[in-house]
C-alpha cells in the first residue's frame, strides 16, 4: 500500500476529529515540497470511462482548498498532441454507517490524501504528468501513460452548435432532459434517511424513463452542502464532497444527468425573511466570514478568492463525469438581500468565464430566478450557456409556461425549460391540491410543443412524489417522446386546424375560464386597475390579463389591483372568484360588486401574529355571487390589508364554441411528429374544486399541415397509461395537410406520427 505521510495539527490522535471531517485542514511538512508517488486506478480506461491518480503528496500550507497556498494539476497530452490541465483536489474517504445517529451517517474510512480524476474523449495513449506548486517552488512527477480504448458512451452535453433550442451529446444524438428536482437527501418524517435517500429515488426515476435531476449543495442542514459552518466560508466539507460522491454514482449507474446548484438564495437573505438563512450561514461575519453584508459577497475580495476555490475544487473532483450535466451558480438569485442587477450580471460574467477557464471538459453554465420573468442582463449574458424559467401557482400550466416563454427574451435564442414549478410551496399541501399529479402530468406534456430542451421539472420529490408513487406519470411521457429525435428532425411547432366530427349535433356550452397571468409585488402593468370585456359567447378583451393576486389598500396600496368586468349573459348563471392562499401579514378582504352594489364580502382574518408572516391556506376556495341575465358590471378588489391569490375567474356555461375548444400543442419534423391535444378546461386548479365536473370536449376532427406528403402511421396514445390505443395509416395531401379522427376528450389526447 501506498505510504500517505500528511500530519494534520488539528488532528490529534483520531481520523474521527469534526476538524477533519469538516476540512480545517492545516499540514505541515518541513522537508521541501515533493510528490512521492502518484498511482492510478488503473492502465487502460474506456471512453469517458473515469481514472482516478491517488499522490502522496509532501507539503506545507495552512488551508488546502487555496490554490494560491498549494495547488495541484494535471497535464494531458493527448494522441493527437492536444494539451489540457485538469485541477486535483484533497480527498478524505467516508464509509456508510447505518448505525450512527441523525445526519452523521458516515464515518472515516481512511486517511486523507491529494487526488485527481479525469476522463478522456479520445481514443489513444495519453500522457499525464502531475504538477505541484506552493509559493516556494513547482515540482512535477514522471510522466504516466494511460490507454484509452473506444467505447459507445454518448459523452458530454453540450448545446447543439446549429439548432440553439436544444442540447445533444458529444455524439450527436439529441438530449432532451426528463427529470425532476431531488434536491436534497432529507425525507420529512425520516431523519434517518439522509442522503441515503437517493438509494431509493433514482431507481424510480430512471425506471420511468427520466434522464436528469437538479441537486443542491447549498444551505447546511443539506446532507450535500459542501459549505458549512464547520468548513467555513473558505474551505469544503469532506464529509459532504463523499456524500456528493455517492449521489453522482448512483446517477451514473441509473443513467441520470445531473444539474449541480452552487448556492441558494437563503445564504445570502436574512432570517426575518422567508427561507432566510444568512446568520446561520458560513458567509455571515459571526462565522468568520469577512462581510458585514449578504451583497458583500459579490464584490468582497476575499470571498471572490474563496469562490473561485471552490470553483476549481468542483471540476476538480466532478468535472470527470459525464453525467454531470451543467453548473449552476444560484438558485433564486434574485431573492437574496438588496439585489443589484449590475452587480449580479457583472458577477455572474467574471465566475462564468474563469469556470470556463478552469474546466477542461467543457460543462454548461446556467443560474436560475425566481420571477418568471428572471433578469434579462443576467439571463442574456453569452457566458451562460441555457435558461431556465421558475414558476409557482400557475392555474393553467401550459398557458403560463406558453407566456413565460414568449416572455422571456433569451430563451428565443438558446435553450430553455422550465427549472422549478409547482402549486404550492408545500409538499404537503400539493398533496392536498393534486394528489393526482394533474399538474405534474400537464407540465411534461406541454414542454413538447412549447420547444422546451426538456421537461419542466417539479418540486417535492421527496413529500410528494415519493410518498405518492407519482413516478409512472414520467413513464408514460417517456414512453410517448421514446426514439424521437428533436434535432434531426428539424422539428417546428405544429400547425392544426380543429372542427367537431359532427357539425350537426346540439351545440354545447361550457364555463368561461379566465386564467390569470403574474404574481409581483413590484409595480406592473396587471398591479394597477385593470379591465375585461366578456360578449355573450364567452370572448374576453382586455388590455392586460388581470394579475394572479389581489393587492389591498395597506401594505402595497401602490399595487392595488382592482379588476372590472363588463359582462353580456344570455341566460341567468353565476360569477365566481377562485381564490388562493391569503396574505399572512394582516389577511384580507374580497368584495365583488354587482352594478355598483356590493353583492359579496368575505374577509380573510390573519389571526395569527402579522409579523409571522407567509401564508394562509385555510380559504382557499369559490367565492362567487349570481348574475342575472343581460348586461353587467362587476368590480373585484382587495380592500383588507394585504393580498390574495386568484387561482381564475369564472362564468359557468356561457361559452358556445363554434369549435372544439381543444389546446394543440406539438412538434412537426421531417418525418415525425408529436401532437398533444388537452382540454384547457382539466387543471389542477379546476380539479381541486368541489364542484368541479369536467367538461368533455365532444369528438372532432384534426387537421394538420405542414406535413411531408405521403404515407403517415399515426398512434393514438392514452397519455394517462402511456401506451398505444390504436393505430392507422393515413395520407397527407400535396399540400401536406393530414386529417385524424379524435375521440371525445375530458382530459388530453396523444398523436405519436412517423412518415413511411
Amino acid at each position: 500500500m501506498m505510504t500517505r505521510r500528511l500530519t494534520f495539527l488539528l488532528m490529534i490522535s483520531a481520523w474521527t476529529s469534526v476538524a477533519l471531517a469538516a476540512g480545517y485542514e492545516h499540514h505541515r511538512d518541513d522537508r521541501p515540497l515533493r510528490i512521492a508517488s502518484v498511482q492510478p486506478d488503473r492502465s487502460e480506461v474506456k471512453v469517458y470511462q473515469r481514472l482516478t491518480l491517488d499522490i502522496d503528496l509532501h507539503a506545507s500550507y495552512e488551508n488546502a482548498f487555496d490554490a494560491g497556498q498549494i495547488r495541484v494539476d494535471v497535464e494531458v497530452a493527448d494522441p493527437e498532441g492536444r494539451r489540457w490541465t485538469a485541477p486535483g483536489f484533497l480527498y478524505m474517504p467516508y464509509q456508510r454507517d447505518d448505525a450512527a445517529k441523525q445526519d452523521r451517517l458516515t464515518v472515516p474510512a481512511g486517511e486523507p490524501h491529494w487526488q485527481a480524476r479525469l476522463s478522456f474523449a479520445t481514443v489513444g495513449v495519453h500522457r499525464l504528468v502531475v504538477v505541484a506548486e506552493d509559493h516556494m517552488a513547482v515540482v512535477r512527477y514522471e510522466p504516466i501513460e494511460i490507454r484509452v480504448v473506444a467505447s459507445d458512451e454518448a459523452g458530454m452535453i453540450r448545446r447543439h452548435p446549429t439548432d440553439h433550442r436544444y442540447f445533444a451529446t458529444d455524439d450527436g444524438r439529441t438530449w432532451f432532459a426528463v427529470g425532476a428536482n431531488v434536491c436534497w437527501g432529507q425525507t420529512w418524517g425520516d431523519s434517518g434517511k439522509h442522503v441515503f435517500a437517493y438509494d431509493d429515488w433514482f431507481p424510480n426515476y430512471a425506471a420511468n424513463g427520466c434522464n436528469f435531476a437538479r441537486i443542491w449543495i447549498s444551505l447546511e442542514w443539506n446532507d450535500l452542502a459542501l459549505l458549512t459552518r464547520r468548513s467555513g466560508y473558505d474551505r469544503i466539507d469532506l464529509q459532504r464532497a463523499w456524500h456528493l460522491d455517492h449521489v453522482l454514482d448512483l446517477a451514473e449507474q441509473h443513467g441520470l444527468h445531473l444539474m449541480l446548484c452552487f448556492d441558494a438564495h437563503g445564504m445570502l437573505r436574512t432570517t426575518d425573511r422567508l427561507h432566510g438563512f444568512w446568520e446561520m450561514s458560513p458567509l455571515h461575519p459571526d462565522h468568520g466570514a469577512p462581510i458585514e453584508k449578504p451583497i458583500e459577497f459579490f464584490s468582497n475580495r476575499k470571498t471572490l478568492d474563496a469562490y473561485r476555490n471552490r470553483l476549481r475544487y468542483l471540476v476538480a473532483r466532478y468535472g470527470y463525469s459525464k453525467n454531470v450535466f451543467a453548473w449552476e451558480f444560484f438558485n433564486e438569485v434574485d431573492l437574496i438581500d438588496d439585489y443589484d442587477s449590475q452587480l449580479i450580471a457583472s458577477w455572474h460574467r467574471e465566475m462564468a468565464v474563469y469556470l470556463r477557464s478552469i474546466d477542461p471538459w467543457k460543462h454548461l453554465i446556467t443560474t436560475s430566478y425566481a420571477n418568471p420573468r428572471g433578469d434579462p442582463a443576467v439571463d442574456g449574458l453569452a457566458e451562460l450557456d441555457f435558461v431556465q424559467t421558475h414558476h409557482y401557482q400557475a392555474s393553467d400550466i401550459a398557458a403560463d409556461f406558453q407566456q413565460d416563454v414568449t416572455l422571456k427574451a433569451a430563451a428565443q435564442n438558446r435553450p430553455h425549460f422550465h427549472g422549478e414549478f409547482g402549486v404550492s410551496h408545500s409538499g404537503r399541501e400539493t398533496g392536498e391540491l393534486d394528489p393526482n399529479g394533474i399538474h405534474l402530468h400537464n407540465g411534461l406534456y406541454s414542454s413538447v410543443g412549447l420547444g422546451s430542451a426538456g421537461t419542466a421539472m417539479t418540486w417535492w420529490w421527496d413529500s410528494y412524489v415519493h410518498p405518492r408513487n407519482l413516478y409512472p406519470i414520467w413513464g408514460s411521457f417517456a414512453r410517448w417522446i421514446e426514439g424521437f429525435d428533436f434535432i434531426a428532425q428539424q422539428v417546428e411547432p405544429v400547425e392544426a386546424e380543429l372542427s367537431w366530427r359532427s357539425p350537426e349535433a346540439p351545440i354545447q356550452t361550457m364555463d368561461f375560464v379566465l386564467n390569470v397571468s403574474d404574481v409581483s409585488w413590484s409595480p406592473a402593468p396587471y398591479n394597477r386597475p385593470t379591465k375585461v370585456k366578456i360578449d355573450s359567447g364567452g370572448n374576453a378583451t382586455y388590455d392586460v390579463k388581470p394579475a394572479g393576486i389581489l393587492h389591498g389598500v395597506r401594505n402595497h396600496p401602490d399595487l392595488h389591483n382592482p379588476v372590472t368586468f363588463e359582462v353580456d349573459v344570455r341566460e341567468a348563471t353565476r360569477f365566481i372568484v377562485d381564490v388562493g392562499d391569503v396574505s399572512g401579514h394582516g389577511g384580507a378582504i374580497l368584495q365583488i360588486t354587482l352594478d355598483r352594489r356590493e353583492a359579496l364580502r368575505a374577509e380573510f382574518v390573519d389571526q395569527d401574529d402579522p409579523e409571522r408572516g407567509g401564508s394562509l391556506s385555510q380559504f382557499r376556495g369559490s367565492y362567487g355571487i349570481d348574475l342575472p341575465a343581460g348586461f353587467h358590471r362587476i368590480l373585484v378588489k382587495c380592500t383588507g390589508k394585504d393580498w390574495l391569490m386568484v387561482n381564475a375567474y369564472r362564468i359557468p356555461g356561457i361559452v358556445r364554441p363554434a369549435k372544439p375548444p381543444l389546446r394543440v400543442l406539438g412538434r412537426v419534423g421531417r418525418s415525425e411528429a408529436l401532437v398533444w391535444l388537452q382540454n384547457p378546461d382539466y387543471t389542477w386548479s379546476n380539479a381541486q374544486r368541489e364542484d368541479f365536473e369536467p367538461y368533455e370536449v365532444a369528438s372532432s376532427t384534426l387537421v394538420l399541415s405542414d406535413l411531408a406528403s405521403g404515407r403517415w402511421t399515426v398512434q393514438h396514445w392514452d397519455t394517462q397509461a402511456g401506451e398505444v390505443l390504436e393505430t392507422e395509416t393515413l395520407t397527407s395531401d400535396l399540400d401536406g395537410r393530414l386529417g385524424v379522427e379524435i375521440p371525445a376528450i375530458t382530459w388530453d389526447y396523444a398523436l405519436k406520427l412517423t412518415r413511411e
